[in-house]
This record gives structure tokens, sequence and C-alpha cells, in this order.
């Protein structure tokens, strides 16, 4: 039963070399230009004149055996990334197949060792990502924490200056979730509060930034929003809230939400006055009974 075929695939622009070659190795073997052959098959790389800058990124893509002139070339070739190397007076089928089954099993250790880094690095990213949310997100509504809101208000508010645009805020308290809470239990306040969380923040914008400010307080962060705009849109959320019913359970639910909105540079020049703003405005909502839109100056209607 004749052998099969050994095919070799080279990397070289020498055409003598390549003829020495098919007439050194004979019938059982094919020389073949990279083009043919599979990328993953070991690959012969003459290096005798010049080594490529790039020899270490072609390593990373298949087995590389380099061709060299001498010992001190073959080293210089391993240090630079190949997998084997070959003397022309090494260039006998046996040591090609000792060169190319040792280059394989050198490249294939690596790519596994690169699979087995880049796994390790996507379990570390995974776990920075959860860490650093679980420093920024509520735990319970997922969205960005008071920490975060400190951390990042000012940032917004000095971009704003710098650009000389609008920033606007809205301060969103549910009305009866203490009265929930009292009566049917703090579990049940909680899926409340995610509920309106998720439900308003289906209407939230990219570049918004939404926060769980207090207990059953949520607040919002629009760039680039006017009062007047944010008064629509807090209508509207007002709104969709007391037309929605909330089935926590077996239980249907109705609850309706007071919103307070004060907007930067018109209601204030700082965070801390722009939070003390928002904050009156959503007192006014509160006191003039609730399920309603007010916004800073005094609280006064829209």
């Amino acid at each position: 039963m004749a052998s099969a075929t050994q095919f070799l695939p080279i990397i070289t622009t020498d055409q003598v070399l390549i003829a020495q070659l098919r007439a050194l190795l004979g019938p059982a073997w094919q020389v073949v230009p990279v083009e043919a052959a599979a990328s993953t098959s070991p690959h012969l790389i003459d290096l005798r004149t010049q080594m490529p800058p790039d020899l270490a990124s072609q390593a990373e893509q298949l087995p590389l055996i380099g061709l060299v002139v001498d010992s001190a070339s073959a080293v210089a070739a391993l240090q630079a990334g190949v997998h084997e190397v070959l003397m022309m007076a090494e260039m006998q089928p046996l040591c090609l197949l000792r060169a190319l089954e040792t280059a394989q099993t050198r490249w294939q250790i690596e790519q596994a060792r690169r699979q087995q880094l880049a796994e390790a690095r996507a379990q570390l990213h995974a776990l920075t990502v959860r860490l650093q949310n679980e420093q920024i997100r509520d735990p319970l509504t997922g969205l960005y924490s008071r920490r975060y809101l400190n951390e990042t208000l000012e940032r917004e508010l000095r971009r704003a200056d710098r650009e000389q645009v609008v920033l606007s805020v809205a301060l969103i308290d549910i009305d009866q979730l203490e009265q929930v809470n009292w009566q049917f239990g703090r579990a049940l306040g909680d899926a409340v509060l995610q509920h309106l969380a998720n439900l308003i923040g289906r209407q939230v914008r990219g570049g918004d930034i939404f926060c769980r400010y207090g207990s059953d307080e949520l607040l919002l962060v629009l760039p680039r929003v006017t009062l007047e705009t944010i008064l629509h849109r807090a209508e509207q959320w007002r709104a969709a809230v007391a037309q929605t019913i909330i089935r926590p359970g077996t239980l249907d639910l109705q609850v309706t939400i007071s919103i307070g909105v004060a907007a930067f540079p018109r209601d204030a020049r700082n965070v801390a006055e722009l939070l003390a703003r928002v904050g009156e405005a959503l007192h006014a909502a509160k006191v003039a009974g609730g399920n309603c839109v007010r916004s800073w100056p005094g609280g006064g209607k829209p």
C-alpha cells in the first residue's frame, strides 16, 4: 500500500530552494506555497537571510519551523517565536517529520495556554465589572446608587457649565409606599419599587443617570434637557404609574408618585443647591396631596 503524500507548506521567495527541496524529498513530499495549505498545518519559513519583524505574530497563527544556516541563527529564530528550527544540513524526510510534529505540539500547547489566559482574563474582567456594579448599583432596583450619584453629578454639572447647556433633575417619591410596607410587608413594598424602577427606566435615555436616591425615592439626572421638557416627561411618568396595576403575587396594587423637578443653571449653581431645590419641589408636590409634578422655585405648579 502506497504511503500518503506529505505536504510541506513553505514561506519563501527562493524558487531555487523550492526546487532543491522537491528534489531532495522526492515524490513522498509535496512542497507547496502557503496559499495551498491549511492555516493550522506546520509551515517551513525561510529565515536564512533575514528575520521578519512580524515573526512572533505569524507564530501565533500557525506552527512555524524556521529554516536557518547555523546554530546561532537557530537560537535567534527560537527567541523570535518559531516553534522549531532546521538547518539545511538536517533537511531530510525523517528530520522534517520530527520537526513538523514538534512544531505542531508546541503550537498546540501555546494555543491552549493562550486560551486559558484569555479565559482567566475574561473571568477577571467579569469579576471586576461585578464588583464595580456592586459598588455603584443598588442591589434591589439595579439603578445607580447614591454613591454613584455623588461621584458623577458634580462632573455632569461641570460639563454642563463648560458647554453652556442645561441640566435637569427629577426627584420621584412613591406616595403610598409606607402604607404598602405597613399593610402588606416590606417584601411587597420592595416589589413595588422594583416595578416602578423598571417602568420608568424603560423611558430613560442612554445618557441619563437614574439612581435610587432614598428608601422610596428615585432621582433622574437628565443632561441637555430643559425644564419645560422634563416637566412634560415627568407628567408622562406620573400618568403611566397612576394608570398601572401592579400584581406582586395574588394582589392587585395601584400606587401614585410625586415628582419634583429643578434645573441648572436656572435654579442652582452647584450640586448642593440643585439637590436642595429638587427636594423642595418634591416636598411641594407631597404637600399638594401627591400624584402631581412640581418645579422649583417655591414648588410652584408647572
